[in-house]
């Protein structure tokens, strides 16, 4: 019994460890005679990211490309941040528009020297349109934050 009760313990530990897998993606494409047929990708799997290109730490930040649209310079992104998770201030280059599936927390809107000037408090349901080079935060609350995210290609002038 007490080996049984070690061996389950080992997995727990283990898949604690190993990247979230997301769920499937599937592409709806022309077939033959032009009847739409699904084509199911590979499943994504989460990466930690423990640190932001620009340096500054995460704590509890997973995140993914589930797939990226062909010609159209735009990427579905999915990604999870722990409970008491935070995402370090930073900004992308891009138009990025995001999904709450779960969690709550605050979102710090910030100024190029990296103080608040903002907050917003996210739930799940919200929609979160971020306009390129635009610094934020984020700080998880008492459940894990689930995201989705679509970045988009700049707008051409």
């Amino acid at each position: 019994m007490r080996g049984l009760f070690c061996a389950a313990a080992s997995l727990i530990a283990l898949g604690a460890t190993m990247p979230a897998c997301a769920g499937g993606v599937y592409v709806i494409e022309n077939g033959e005679g032009n009847k739409a047929i699904a084509v199911k990708k590979e499943a994504a799997v989460l990466a930690a990211v423990p640190v932001m290109p620009n340096g500054k730490t995460n704590q509890g930040f997973n995140y993914g490309m589930l797939y990226e649209l062909p010609g159209a310079a735009a990427h579905v992104m999915r990604g999870h941040v722990d409970a008491k998770g935070s995402i370090a201030i930073h900004e992308g280059p891009l138009p990025y528009v995001l999904y709450v599936i779960s969690g709550s927390g605050k979102l710090s809107l910030n100024d190029k020297g990296g103080g608040q000037i903002g907050e917003i408090t996210y739930k799940p349901d919200d929609v979160i349109v971020f306009q390129p080079n635009t610094l934020h935060g984020w700080t998880n609350g008492d459940t894990a934050f689930e995201f989705l995210g679509v970045e988009l290609s700049a707008a051409q002038k």
